[in-house]
């Protein structure tokens, strides 16, 4: 007997079983002096500055571009600049750290184990340092927590062909105008020009603010495909759902020991 060829179909089986939703929310920006960039997303801009966000990473958070156009170096200070959802502040130091090592262990005793560790502590940085005509990226804010606690299952329509992106797709959506959008985002960038003796000769804060406009449900697509699709659209964010999974892992395992007891039987 082929034992291969029975083995093969236990392992797509948390795949079968399996069930992936995907929910694309698009930002909208409501400054009337932004611009839109050769990346498509929109920007803030002065003599001295520029300030554009990404919001398409993989990890949810978001994606800030700051640009200096002046002769003189630019400072940002993080620890004074801040992203705020719906009126709740999220600040771009966390205070957290990463520790970077090994262990040495020497033995053990009446009182455990016991040893050195040599490593390196790396801390988030609290300042952004940005020569003239360089420009500087780092991702902040988490915003997919927000998003799920924002919309509901009840807020979406019916099931609809939908041009979510260059083709249309089987999705439910909601769209929602500046006044009753469930939620508001305005970062708040604290930045300092610096003089030939980096000093800082002049601060201020520029603002960036969003709302979400639409929201969309959508299956029957691979993740490679969304994700694909997202990587020419920063005002969209996204995160993804699987379930079932677990069921047919456990259909899996139970598969796999019965294989077992047949072949123990066959043996004897």
């Amino acid at each position: 007997m082929d034992y291969k060829k029975i083995f093969i179909p236990f392992l797509i089986l948390p795949l079968l079983f399996s069930c992936t939703t995907h929910y694309i929310a698009t930002w909208q920006n409501t400054d009337q002096e932004s611009v839109i960039t050769d990346e498509g997303n929109y920007a803030i801009r002065n003599d001295t500055i520029g300030i554009s966000h990404s919001f398409n990473s993989y990890n949810g958070r978001v994606n800030i571009r700051m640009e200096n156009y002046s002769a003189h170096p630019i400072l940002v200070n993080l620890t004074k600049s801040a992203m705020t959802i719906n009126g709740r502040t999220f600040g771009f130091v966390d205070g957290k750290a990463t520790i970077y090592g090994h262990l040495n262990h020497y033995g053990t005793g009446n009182v455990g184990s016991f040893g050195i560790m040599e490593g390196t502590i790396v801390s988030n940085p609290n300042t952004l340092y940005i020569p003239p005509q360089a420009f500087v990226e780092s991702e902040f804010t988490n915003i997919k927590p927000e998003i799920m606690k924002a919309v509901s299952e009840n807020s979406l329509g019916q099931w609809t062909n939908y041009p979510v992106f260059d083709d249309y797709i089987y999705t439910r959506l909601v769209f929602y105008e500046e006044e009753n959008a469930p939620l508001y985002l305005t970062s708040y960038i604290n930045y300092s020009i610096l003089d030939d003796d980096n000093v800082p000769s002049k601060t201020d804060i520029i603002t960036q603010s969003f709302y979400l406009s639409s929201f969309y449900k959508i299956r029957n697509q691979g993740k490679r495909r969304i994700n694909q699709h997202l990587l020419t659209r920063d005002d969209m964010s996204s995160y993804s759902v699987t379930r079932g999974y677990g069921a047919g892992l456990l259909l899996t395992l139970v598969g796999i020991g019965v294989l077992a007891a047949v072949l123990d039987i066959e043996e004897e």
